[in-house]
This record gives C-alpha cells, structure tokens and sequence, in this order.
C-alpha cells in the first residue's frame, strides 16, 4: 500500500536502491504558508555487488554535497519553491536536510497527490480565526513496491507526516493524532480508502 506523504524520486541506478530512513515536517507559518523539511539519514545501497554500491552512494554524494539531490527537484516539482538542501553527514551511512516553501497547505498536498497519481480532494477553509483542512481519497493511482526493478521510480517513504504549528493549536482531528499540547498533528497519510474524510482543525493568532 503506498502511504499518501510519497516523495517521488527518479531511480539512478538499475540494480539495487538507496536505503534510507525519511522524516517529513510540514511547519505552518503565521501567514499560512508552508516550509515543507525532508529528513533523510541512514543513508546507503542494498545493491549485491560492491561496484554498483560504490557507484549508487557515490551518485548520491556527489549531488547532495552539491546542494542538488533528487528530493530537491522533486519538491520543485511538486510546487515548491526555494527548494534546497544541506548534506549533513558525508560519510556512509549519509544524512542531509531539504527544505521547500509553498504557498499553503493546501497546495503543498494536492501538488504530492498529484505525483503519486492519487485523485484526492484536499481542502483548506478558512472560517474567522479557524482553519479547516479536509482529505479525502478518491481513486487511488498504481501501487509499485520500493525499489521496483521495472520502474522508473522509486517510491519514498515516511512512517508518518508530521504538521508543526508556528503559532496557534490543533483543535479537533479526524485521522490525525495531535501532540505536543496541540502543537503537532501527525498523520499517518494512509489512503487505501477511497472516500474516507481525514480532517484537521486550528487556531490561528492574529
């Protein structure tokens, strides 16, 4: 089942597939827009032979040591805006940091959706001081497995998706788990279910 928080990346390599663990942080400004931050650490090639693991790793390194990664132009891609990343750790296993701005977060999850070829009706209101952000699955695009071998694309994945207020409080979830004294909602962006209504509410401080 492929989660909704995909990150599409181009496949470098034939064999094989970069392993690695990946955290993504949608932080909502003050004026509602959005800095969207991967976290990808623990970085390396599961490919068999040593060549290919050397070549994966070092195609790997040698563009995010350059500050152009795939994730950066996938986020581009996707809507982004001053899109750009930070190698954190140039030693295997790799680390970096990527961040992107977009104008909300509206935007920001239809232009993901619309990657990973799912139909999904997202929905942001504003009604007074409240915003009232709605997910709801349609039809859902191909399921691929990580690191298909016949695919042009690997399929990046996040245990969940996590929504950090810069001022304000979640107030009321559907599908969400909000933490941190209403601070963060976290989303497990599974939408195997087409129809169902994930939805997320806050306050915002004038």
């Amino acid at each position: 089942m492929r989660k909704a928080l995909i990150v599409l990346l181009l496949l470098t390599a034939s064999t094989g597939c970069l392993e690695k663990d990946v955290t993504h942080t949608l932080y909502v400004e003050r004026d509602g827009s959005v800095t969207w931050e991967v976290f990808e650490r623990d970085v390396y090639s599961s490919a068999d032979k040593s060549e290919d693991r050397l070549r994966e790793e070092g195609d790997y390194l040698r563009h995010a040591a350059a500050g152009r990664p795939d994730i950066v132009q996938e986020l581009t891609e996707i809507g982004g805006t001053n899109a750009h990343a930070e190698l954190l750790r140039d030693r295997r296993p790799f680390s970096l940091r990527a961040t992107a701005r977009f104008q909300d977060l509206e935007h920001a999850l239809t232009g993901l959706f619309e990657a990973a070829e799912d139909d999904v009706d997202v929905r942001l209101q504003s009604v007074g001081n409240r915003r009232i952000l709605t997910i709801t699955p349609l039809d859902l695009g191909p399921r691929l497995d990580d690191c298909d071998e016949d695919s042009s694309l690997e399929l990046l994945r996040a245990d969940d998706l996590r929504f950090v207020l810069a001022v304000g409080e979640f107030e009321e979830a559907e599908g969400f788990t909000i933490e941190d004294e209403g601070r963060v909602a976290v989303w497990s962006g599974e939408t195997d279910d087409p129809g169902k209504r994930f939805r997320l509410v806050w306050t915002v401080v004038d």
